[in-house]
């Protein structure tokens, strides 16, 4: 996970970790954990926080999964998860 761009974009629309908590149903010392990438997000995290910040394919790629998700589109990664029972 890159740590440092997930700040970034934090940063860059002013979101407070408060709301990005929320976001994904913990609290702010547990999402701060995973900001920092002491703790690893789950796949439901990582869809919530998506489609909040509205990413790209490509950007959820390069910031959750280090570029090592196949190519391949937002809406398909989600029906991967939905058939996994991962949500």
């Amino acid at each position: 996970m890159d740590a440092a761009r997930l700040r970034e974009l934090r940063a860059g629309k002013q979101v407070p970790i408060a709301t990005l908590a929320k976001v994904i149903g913990k609290s702010i010392v547990s999402y701060g954990k995973k900001e920092r990438g002491e703790v690893n997000f789950k796949p439901s995290e990582v869809i919530a926080l998506a489609k909040f910040y509205e990413l790209s394919w490509d950007d959820l790629n390069a910031i959750f999964y280090d570029n090592k998700l196949p190519i391949g589109n937002y809406e398909d990664f989600c029906k991967i998860l939905a058939a996994l029972g991962i949500s």
